[in-house]
């Protein structure tokens, strides 16, 4: 072993890779990850809704 070299460095290395880069990726890909639209806010959805809308009377 070299001198002034710490046993275990690359350990100490991975360690460190693993509390910044885990860390870093968890936000990356809740960032980036797209969202599930709900049924009734899709186009879809909507029209079924408004469909609807036009069938069914409205009891104020």
């Amino acid at each position: 072993m070299p001198p002034g070299t710490a046993p275990g460095g690359a350990v100490i290395a991975l360690g460190w890779v693993v509390v910044v880069g885990l860390p870093l990726a968890v936000l990356g890909a809740a960032i980036l990850w797209p969202e599930r639209i709900p049924r009734d806010r899709s186009v879809d959805g909507i029209r079924e809704r408004i469909e609807t809308e036009g069938t069914r009377r409205h009891r104020f």
